[in-house]
């Protein structure tokens, strides 16, 4: 079964009430959740020995609760038991499992324990058929998500030796049903600095027959940098959701050299 599963683990850093948080989880699960059967959402914590002062683990301690993770927890994972998610906060870190057999996860578990690695855990087991906990809980809202997106570019860009603090004009897409949400999405987004690149009458593809309206695409354009870009792509989000559209991510040109 776990095979079958999509994987996409990524990681994003937000607030657990007013505490920062580190999530670490599997982004594709969105796309099969709630996974039948796999009913109980199991909470395996331990506390770490010296977090520092966001409650993080220490770069001390950091590959010692990765080891546990190899050694432990990943090894749990079967067709009864899917590791779902990891959070960081508060000094502890907590592995999340959607389970058939709750029971016999933590027999596995209290079975392969080292008790030698200096730690102990705790177990909280609740039943979760739709499993709220990981999709309302766990997962990124639209914001965080996007946030994650727009690291993974500034990663691409910085593999290319771009110099990511420098400006230059970054085009957004968004899409529309109706050239009147389009019109309008366009003047709030001049309002915030943004300018017309394109905007035109979706068609398919050349040799292509779709019997639905494909809409409408919009490209504006900002001058800004990929390492300040997480408050542009917010502000277009919002926009696109007052106008009924869709904002589907930015792109760049790579800057390899420092202007004079």
């Amino acid at each position: 079964m776990t095979n079958e599963i999509p994987q996409e683990w990524n990681a994003y850093r937000s607030w657990l009430d007013d505490d920062p948080a580190v999530f670490r989880l599997n982004l594709a699960l969105d796309e099969v959740a709630p996974i039948e059967g796999f009913s109980y959402c199991v909470k395996i914590t331990v506390v770490l020995k010296d977090p520092d002062k966001n409650g993080f683990s220490s770069d001390e301690e950091r590959p010692t609760i990765y080891a546990i993770e190899d050694k432990i927890f990943r090894p749990l994972e079967s067709d009864k038991d899917i590791l779902v998610a990891v959070l960081t906060a508060r000094g502890e870190v907590t592995w999340y499992f959607y389970s058939k057999a709750p029971e016999a996860l933590q027999e596995c578990l209290s079975a392969t324990w080292d008790s030698s690695m200096g730690y102990t855990y705790q177990v909280e087991c609740s039943e979760d058929k739709q499993w709220n906990f990981f999709l309302k809980g766990l997962y990124p809202n639209i914001y965080e998500k996007q946030t994650i997106y727009n690291r993974e570019i500034l990663y691409a860009c910085q593999e290319n030796d771009d110099q990511v603090e420098m400006p230059r004009p970054i085009e957004h897409w968004l899409y529309f049903d109706t050239e009147q949400d389009m019109l309008s999405a366009i003047e709030k987004a001049a309002a915030l600095g943004f300018t017309v690149y394109s905007s035109e009458k979706v068609v398919p593809e050349e040799g292509k027959e779709v019997q639905e309206d494909l809409g409408y695409c919009l490209i504006l354009s900002k001058e800004n940098t990929p390492t300040d870009i997480d408050g542009d792509t917010w502000n277009l989000i919002d926009i696109a959701l007052d106008t009924h559209g869709n904002y589907d991510g930015w792109e760049t040109i790579l800057v390899t050299k420092k202007s004079d």
